[in-house]
């Protein structure tokens, strides 16, 4: 239903003269399909439904092409070495899917053509052929650009539109979004980074004025964005801090949720409506409502935060890889005096949302291209930037034209990073800072590259101690 409401607006853009903002989503639209159309990666083995995809999107062909929640038809896979689902096993012997299933659900508008589509070809309709693979790959791009639509949205009541189409520009080409859009297609960070956008988009209007309507798309996104990822509970933060700029404010803030009780209780409702499939799922499967489907060493250490690692370390840190959201930090400042109303809810989001990310255990997030676990607040991450843009503007031509030329030169630099990876020139989890100064003007790997890296220490990392392979 939420989506298909949020589809609803987003085709139902009045007809207008396309501004600059509107064409610079437009360009990141053409860009993403024209990159996907040349990959073809849906025709290969081994893409776009691999890693964290197959228990996101487990639930889809196990419900609706197998008939079978308990998960026995994976023997059949097992039996011919295909392995699309490793699932936690329960003290009983039930199969459980380790991920929860709201990237399902989001997958579900683009697996129902899809296997449709295979139904009706030469293809397998087993759930993992090429069709379900193209849908996959479409969903990402259309969450991509779903989300800077709605962010463009938000920006635009707040920014200038030279402001927010450098911002709706940098977002997806300076950053790794892009790569989790068109070659890690499927994985969670692109749609959740669209529904957190949404999300900020629609708390601003339900702070505006309190509606039944807006009440429920909150609930009902805050239930999908915890069902993906439920450490991003922390948006609720956003929600209740939004515009609080002093404590007295804040307490005015409670006792205005106690006066809209009956919106609060809706709201709740809403989001417990998009859990109620899953607390469903894990009774069936355990006896229990509530259930830690991760393998049990796999956890947090908030006694042991590796923050520095997290944002600056040479295997993964994020601001080395991402360095355009050191602008966004910054930003976070200049919001105090410029945009007060954003001040409070997104610095204590960052800052929490900084120590939960880099308190998981494998604070790395095992492969991929960069920290992917931020690209989530990305949309949150476009507020502070923002602001950074238009104070620098607000400064002078020769400061204004310094700071451009400093986003193209990250830009590009970005850009570099991605072919670097994509040919092996940046390691998925094992760079150190010999490997990265080795790689730094190359794309592909010199001869020296594979001796200068080194392997995370897994079985230490469990026990929250972070070292490489080999070291005492």
């Amino acid at each position: 239903m939420i989506i298909t409401y949020l589809c609803h607006k987003f085709f139902r853009m009045k007809r207008r003269r396309l501004s600059i903002s509107g064409l610079a989503v437009f360009i990141v639209a053409l860009l993403v399909l024209l990159i996907d159309n040349n990959l073809g990666l849906w025709k290969h083995e081994n893409r776009i439904i691999v890693h964290d995809v197959f228990p996101f999107y487990g639930y889809l062909p196990a419900t609706f092409i197998y008939h079978d929640l308990k998960l026995d038809y994976l023997d059949e896979f097992y039996a011919r070495g295909e392995f699309i689902l490793w699932p936690k096993i329960t003290q009983e012997g039930n199969k459980v899917i380790t991920a929860s299933m709201g990237m399902s659900m989001l997958y579900f508008p683009f697996f129902i053509p899809s296997h449709i589509y295979a139904v009706c070809s030469n293809f397998p309709a087993d759930g993992y052929s090429p069709p379900y693979k193209f849908g996959l790959m479409i969903s990402s791009a259309f969450f991509l650009i779903l989300g800077l639509f709605f962010l463009r949205k938000l920006l635009l009541k707040y920014f200038s539109e030279t402001v927010t189409t450098i911002v709706l520009l940098v977002i997806p080409l300076a950053t790794n979004i892009l790569w989790y859009t068109v070659v890690e297609s499927a994985m969670s960070h692109v749609y959740n980074f669209a529904l957190i956008s949404i999300f900020l988009y629609f708390t601003d209007l339900w702070h505006e004025k309190v509606t039944i309507k807006r009440t429920v798309i909150i609930g009902l996104l805050a239930g999908l964005i915890t069902l993906i990822r439920p450490t991003n509970i922390l948006v609720l933060l956003l929600f209740a801090l939004w515009d609080i700029k002093t404590r007295s404010e804040a307490w005015q803030r409670v006792l205005f949720f106690l006066q809209k009780w009956n919106h609060v209780i809706l709201m709740l409702l809403a989001f417990v409506l998009v859990w109620l499939p899953q607390f469903l799922y894990w009774k069936m499967q355990t006896g229990q409502y509530f259930y830690y489907s991760y393998p049990d060493d796999q956890g947090f250490f908030f006694g042991n935060p590796q923050i520095w690692n997290s944002l600056f370390s040479w295997r993964k840190g994020w601001l080395l890889y991402t360095p355009v959201m050191i602008f966004a930090l910054a930003g976070i400042a200049v919001l105090k005096k410029k945009n007060p109303k954003f001040f409070v809810p997104v610095l204590v989001y960052v800052l929490l949302t900084i120590y939960v990310i880099s308190s998981w255990w494998d604070w790395w997030y095992g492969g991929g291209f960069g920290l992917r676990a931020y690209i989530d607040m990305y949309g949150i991450m476009a507020i502070p930037m923002a602001a950074a843009l238009a104070w620098t503007f607000e400064r002078g031509r020769k400061l204004k034209i310094a700071l451009i030329i400093v986003f193209v030169l990250i830009t590009g630099r970005s850009i570099f990073h991605h072919f670097q990876y994509h040919y092996g020139a940046i390691h998925w989890m094992a760079m150190t800072r010999e490997a990265y100064l080795d790689s730094f003007f190359r794309i592909r790997p010199s001869e020296n590259f594979q001796y200068l890296i080194k392997n995370p220490d897994y079985e230490l990392a469990r026990k929250g101690i972070y070292k490489y392979e080999g070291e005492d």
